[in-house]
């Protein structure tokens, strides 16, 4: 079974602001595949690239981690990055496994520079159910939507 997995940030602001939350490159776990859903299984993506799997899944073509910037900000704000965890896709079709991104790779404080913006990447693990009884959907784009704390 070959998967497709995008994972796309949301972004929670803690207070009013003019600030744009940019997606420049969205979190991807590559094109995976599963033998079967048996066993819970991994593939973990760091911020850095390096991806890496354990037991059921194989990766057919590596992922990315993701690339995000925030700017409109005051110069040199320190910004507090969390994720509320775990996130779930929501694939549609009856008796369909869903994954679960169980931890992510993440700066938990980033920098804005003196024009007021400042990147980061976004690196996560994704574990399958390990429950046989359901199976994933073949050549199928699973998303998951991550809800992105930003506090300053």
């Amino acid at each position: 079974m070959i998967k497709y997995l995008l994972v796309v940030a949301c972004c929670l602001l803690s207070q009013p602001t003019w600030a744009a939350f940019l997606i420049d490159s969205p979190l991807s776990f590559g094109e995976i595949a599963i033998r079967n859903n048996n066993s819970v299984s991994s593939t973990t993506i760091t911020r850095n690239g390096k991806q890496t799997s354990t037991n059921q899944i194989y990766v057919i073509k590596p992922g990315t981690p993701g690339v995000y910037t925030l700017n409109g900000m005051a110069a040199y704000t320190l910004v507090n990055l969390s994720v509320n965890l775990p996130a779930w896709s929501a694939m549609p079709y009856p008796s369909t496994a869903q994954f679960e991104i169980s931890a992510v790779d993440i700066p938990s404080v980033v920098n804005v520079n003196s024009s007021g913006a400042v990147q980061f990447r976004i690196g996560a693990t994704l574990r399958t159910s390990g429950n046989p009884v359901f199976n994933y959907v073949s050549n199928a784009t699973y998303v998951v939507y991550l809800n992105l704390n930003l506090d300053y």
